[in-house]
């Protein structure tokens, strides 16, 4: 698979940089930034779909797991119907 590469320039402290070339190989920068940088990012999104989506459960709309053991036995019924279906 081919994919697509584009050509970006960033601006670091001279720290960072040195720190940054003193630890990571020259062929090594771009794929340890780009990892880093695709890393940050879907962290971002994700809490930003967490704080969207606050408030999207309603205990009224799901009274039947109202307490720990209410959910301990939901799980508990879960798997017990995935291990039959599977198994």
């Amino acid at each position: 698979m081919n994919i697509e590469k584009q050509r970006v320039s960033f601006t670091f402290s001279k720290q960072l940089a040195d720190e940054l070339r003193r630890i990571i190989p020259v062929n090594e920068i771009s794929p340890f930034v780009e990892n880093v940088l695709a890393r940050e990012l879907r962290r971002r999104k994700l809490r930003e779909a967490i704080k969207n989506s606050f408030g999207a459960w309603k205990d009224e709309d799901h009274s039947e797991l109202a307490t720990f053991d209410d959910v301990n036995r939901w799980v508990e019924e879960g798997r017990k119907r995935h291990t039959h279906i599977s198994g």
